[in-house]
């Protein structure tokens, strides 16, 4: 999503001077078709950005589930139009009555503005997911998981200062599959007035994506707007 730190006619350069905080607030509106049964759900944000540091936390919170997400980017390599770092990120995840799952990622992630108006992201993560089933596990014991989460977005300025984006990833801020159930985001964020912004983007969600039996799991929309300091 958008965050202010150039004018959008010039090359971006990741140096910068001070830390700039973000606040975002997001409603989405879910399908309730696959595993999240839920139709509404509010999302506050917060993100702290150093030449070097980028911290965010955030949550979800809607009918009978509730997510947390933290996490930190380490950016050691930092250049005029491309940074590379070292990154941490956990979530927590509580149906209420079905289960508690906790994601762990740890991994790497590379940002790079090329040209003025083309701008690219990616990760790559180990990611160790522990679930606790309560209707078929008394005991709450927990089952743990290895696999691996990746993420790639491609940024596109337009004039009137906004921004279209366009992501292909295994993990979502509040979501967190296996590899194989990615999820395809597009959407759009405008600059407005006294460093506020707004957007909208929408979610396909699917499993088994990368074998013959691809299907469509659910869609989620989201609007949201936000301040940088």
């Amino acid at each position: 999503m958008f965050s202010e730190e150039v004018a959008w006619t010039e090359m971006r350069h990741y140096e910068r001077d001070g830390v700039d905080m973000l606040l975002e607030g997001t409603a989405a509106i879910n399908t309730g078709q696959g595993w999240e049964t839920y139709y509404f759900a509010f999302q506050p944000y917060f993100q702290l950005d150093t030449t070097h540091v980028t911290a965010f936390a955030g949550l979800q919170l809607t009918s009978g589930t509730y997510d947390m997400t933290g996490g930190v980017i380490y950016w050691p390599l930092v250049g005029t139009v491309v940074k590379a770092g070292i990154s941490a990120r956990y979530n927590m995840n509580y149906y209420d009555n079905i289960c508690l799952t906790h994601n762990i990622l740890l991994g790497g992630s590379l940002e790079a503005r090329p040209l003025s108006w083309l701008g690219f992201k990616a990760s790559l993560s180990a990611m160790l997911k522990s679930r606790s089933i309560f209707a078929i596990d008394d005991d709450r014991s927990f089952l743990h998981q290895l696999s691996y989460a990746f993420s790639g977005e491609i940024d596109i300025y337009l004039p009137y200062e906004i921004m279209a984006y366009f992501s292909l990833a295994t993990y979502e801020r509040y979501r967190y599959m296996l590899a194989v159930a990615p999820s395809f985001t597009l959407g759009a964020t405008k600059q407005l007035p006294h460093k506020f912004y707004a957007g909208l983007e929408g979610v396909a969600r699917y499993t088994d994506f990368f074998t013959a039996s691809t299907f469509y799991d659910s869609c989620e929309i989201r609007i949201f707007a936000g301040r940088t300091f």
